[in-house]
């Protein structure tokens, strides 16, 4: 068997739909325990959630897809709101959540000029998985990724609920 390039789309379950902007005034008045992402992290806390789970967050725009100041991807866990700077996906039967953010963050992303992302088929992934059924030697190796990620920001868990690998 050989190996197989993924689509993005091919790997993931897409939420951007339920992605759900508020102003700074809307967030004024909606202050809460929940945090609320921008592109590049949270932004601020508000009274409700849209989002329950571990999700991948990726920057869709802004300065830092050229710059590379700070990792394009980041992990959310638990419960949290995220406006429409940011994608939200979570890594199908196909490929681990946790995995596509250490790819996201380890490639080099095309901008195609300015800086953005579109999801939907927007990159290309190197070959991850043998053709045909699941390869459970690469769900074995990301597994051992999540619990090397785990074990090197054990002490980080309880902040805000991001997590960048």
């Amino acid at each position: 068997m050989g190996l197989k390039e993924f689509r993005f789309d091919e790997v993931t379950i897409n939420f951007d739909k339920k992605r759900v902007p508020l102003s700074g005034a809307q967030r004024e008045k909606r202050k809460g325990k929940y945090c609320y992402y921008g592109a590049q992290g949270v932004i601020d806390h508000i009274d409700d959630f849209i989002f329950d789970g571990t999700y991948l967050l990726i920057a869709e725009d802004g300065e830092n897809l050229k710059s590379k100041k700070q990792n394009i991807a980041q992990i959310a866990e638990g419960q949290f709101w995220v406006n429409n700077h940011a994608h939200i996906v979570q890594g199908n039967e196909f490929c681990d959540t946790r995995y596509l953010c250490y790819l996201l963050n380890s490639m080099d992303l095309p901008t195609f000029g300015r800086p953005t992302i579109a999801t939907k088929g927007f990159i290309s992934l190197p070959p991850l998985f043998q053709s045909g059924a699941r390869s459970h030697r690469s769900l074995s190796q990301s597994k051992i990724l999540q619990i090397q990620y785990n074990r090197i920001f054990g002490i980080a868990q309880g902040q805000a609920g991001l997590r960048t690998i």
